[in-house]
């Protein structure tokens, strides 16, 4: 099943995506006789039996409202935790080497955070402001939590995830990297990630609808362009080591976000380095998950 919210933004409501349009989630679970409260995906997550829910709520669905005719906002409009996996493929260590040098990969998950503000929808523009000059995409594999998990073993992480959707990490790599700044070691990866409008994602698709374990494609496209083009394979820490390993620090909630790593291919290591400018249209798609696309527009 695919979860949206739809409506507004900050008024967004919760929704099932369904064969191009829009099921109101809360007019469904009443149709179904289930009482709870609905008004994001979280709060449906935090609900014991939100699967079964779920499944009731879809058999009944009426009222469907077009894809096109309404606004997409992210699956999860403000979670708890926004999370990142840096420097979390092979791919993208090679292609830094350049740069950098030889590059080993990290004995741990290197683990960022992000302002869950940043989160936007599927079809929100992102938004250039003239704080940044080195505007750059990462497409990822985004994790959804459904239960809540404190020091759980990577062989139950499955049991705890709701399931997976699209994501663009987007980043400002001047302000990430900290490059007014003489000594390197004052990076901003927080500040530099979570600018508003640089967390485009969605749906969420539940695990029903997927495999587990299985290597899902990963593409992004800026203006028609092929710039990234992976597999999850590429993970140097997988969805069950990640999860399991952010879970032995803190706990993570129903509705939390984690952000996997992205294949090589972005701006920053290209030579010469290309980054986003206005006007132009990013298209990021997860094999089984569905497409974002976003226009880049300056403030």
């Amino acid at each position: 099943m695919k979860l949206v919210s739809y409506g507004p933004k900050g008024a967004e409501r919760a929704g099932i995506l369904r064969d191009g349009d829009v099921v109101d989630l809360a007019q469904a679970l009443e149709r179904a006789g289930a009482g709870i409260p609905v008004s994001d995906a979280r709060l449906l997550l935090e609900q014991p039996d939100w699967r079964s829910s779920l499944e009731r709520a879809a058999r009944v669905a009426k009222d469907l409202k077009p894809l096109g005719q309404v606004r997409l906002g992210p699956p999860v409009p403000l979670p708890r935790k926004l999370m990142i996996a840096g420097a979390n493929t092979y791919s993208h260590l090679k292609e830094a080497e350049p740069l950098l040098g030889k590059v080993e990969p990290p004995r741990q998950p290197m683990v960022l955070g992000k302002a869950t503000s940043a989160i936007c929808g599927p079809r929100d523009d992102i938004i250039l402001t003239a704080e940044t000059k080195k505007l750059d995409y990462e497409v990822e594999l985004g994790v959804v939590m459904g239960r809540t998990a404190y020091r759980i073993k990577p062989a139950d992480v499955k049991h705890h995830v709701a399931g997976f959707t699209t994501t663009n990490d987007v980043s400002a790599r001047d302000e990430q990297l900290a490059q007014h700044e003489s000594n390197s070691f004052y990076r901003v990866h927080y500040l530099g990630k979570s600018f508003d409008t640089f967390a485009p994602m969605g749906p969420l698709v539940t695990l029903d609808e997927l495999q587990w374990g299985k290597s899902l494609k990963l593409r992004t496209e800026v203006n028609g362009e092929v710039r990234q083009d992976g597999e999850t394979s590429d993970l140097i820490f997988g969805v069950e080591e990640l999860v399991s390993y952010i879970s032995r620090f803190m706990t993570l909630f129903p509705g939390d976000i984690i952000q996997t790593g992205s294949p090589a291919g972005v701006a920053f290591f290209m030579e010469p380095q290309r980054f986003l400018r206005n006007g132009d249209r990013v298209r990021c798609e997860i094999e089984g998950l569905g497409v974002i696309e976003n226009l880049v527009r300056e403030q």
